[in-house]
């Protein structure tokens, strides 16, 4: 019996200690925004000076909930939204969610979107898939990387314009200003062509008299000009040769004293190159995401007691015109900063553990 105890109560506290399908697809709390709705997270936003990242669902939309548990939880798009963005989420019966459609025009859901928190203006926006072509986690956090890589809180917002398709949603198209400019006749009358060509013809013996006039007195003026130079020979001054050598060495060009060639020192691609990367730890591991400058996605763990010069390493022998000696950047966080600096620092106290790098060329 007491055989029996023990192993029903293992099962309890394993039961309870399993996830719950509702706690698999729930929404995920520890990432959202609480307090004050959407103009609340709109205001923490702006003053913090992150993107605002806005996820509208359906109750009875499957992916609004597979984007809860494939999405929102995975490690890289933690990070990514915890260092640029602040998440708002709410559902569609919701009051706030029913203002947000109104205002956005959401077409269908989930909706996902990014808000410039500065004016309102929506930046980019994603809306109902299906589980055969689904948001991925590895698509958002390209995606997001890509967006914060391009845009930044130093340069001016741009305010939204109201459309001329009547729609009044912040993602419609501004219209586009028309300036009417006047047409051109393809022909001119008969009149028109004589009168033309009686104002060419005066113009041409206009230019004739200007030609035959003004510049035969240039011409006179010019031999008189030469006449008096041929008068102020008496005034030419001889130079003695001692003068005209020290003028000459006043001419020459200051002797260059020959340069001492240092001797070069490797590049630092030609040091990562001979670098000895090795395998992908098993533990005590710092899992990154790298975004080539082709687009190409690697996702590779690093120990976390490595240098930062290892990411590096991994970089420059994994792309072709990298190996070829073309220099490159390592850039992380929000907004984006250059890892040069933190190339001697361990992984795990730069904080690049579940991060996402973008590699730039220079």
């Amino acid at each position: 019996d007491s055989d029996d105890g023990m192993t029903g109560g293992a099962a309890a506290a394993a039961a309870a200690a399993a996830p719950t399908l509702s706690d698999m697809f729930a929404a995920p709390s520890h990432l959202i925004h609480r307090g004050g709705g959407f103009q609340g997270a709109r205001s923490v936003a702006k003053d913090s000076r992150r993107w605002l990242l806005v996820n509208l669902q359906r109750d009875s939309e499957f992916s609004s909930h597979a984007l809860n548990r494939d999405v929102w939880r995975d490690e890289l798009v933690e990070n990514l939204i915890r260092e640029g963005f602040i998440f708002w989420q709410a559902y569609d019966v919701q009051d706030e969610g029913q203002t947000y459609a109104q205002r956005y025009t959401v077409a269908d859901y989930p909706h996902v979107a990014i808000i410039d928190p500065r004016t309102g203006r929506l930046m980019w926006r994603k809306e109902g898939w299906t589980q055969e072509n689904p948001l991925t986690a590895e698509s958002f956090a390209e995606m997001a990387m890509d967006f914060c890589s391009r845009h930044s809180f130093d340069k001016p917002p741009v305010a939204p314009r109201p459309s001329g398709g009547g729609g009044g949603g912040a993602s419609a198209t501004p219209a586009s200003e028309s300036h009417e400019r006047p047409t051109k006749r393809p022909f001119m009358t008969e009149e028109e062509q004589l009168q033309a060509a009686m104002r060419e013809s005066l113009k041409q013996s206009s230019s004739e008299n200007n030609i035959n006039g003004p510049a035969d007195q240039e011409m006179q003026d010019a031999v008189q000009d030469i006449d008096d130079d041929d008068d102020d020979d008496d005034e030419v001054e001889i130079l003695e040769k001692s003068d005209m050598e020290q003028q000459q060495q006043q001419q020459l060009p200051p002797q260059e004293e020959p340069k001492v060639e240092e001797p070069s020192t490797p590049s630092l691609v030609t040091e990562l190159l001979s670098i000895q990367v090795g395998d992908e730890p098993s533990d005590n591991s710092a899992r990154i995401q790298i975004r080539m400058p082709d687009g190409k996605r690697l996702v590779r763990k690093f120990h976390k007691a490595s240098e930062v010069k290892i990411i590096y390493a991994f970089v420059a022998q994994s792309n072709e015109e990298a190996k070829g000696g073309k220099e490159f950047v390592l850039m992380a966080g929000y907004p984006p900063q250059d890892l040069i600096s933190e190339i001697d620092n361990s992984i795990d106290s730069t904080g690049l553990s579940g991060q996402a790098i973008t590699v730039r060329w220079k």
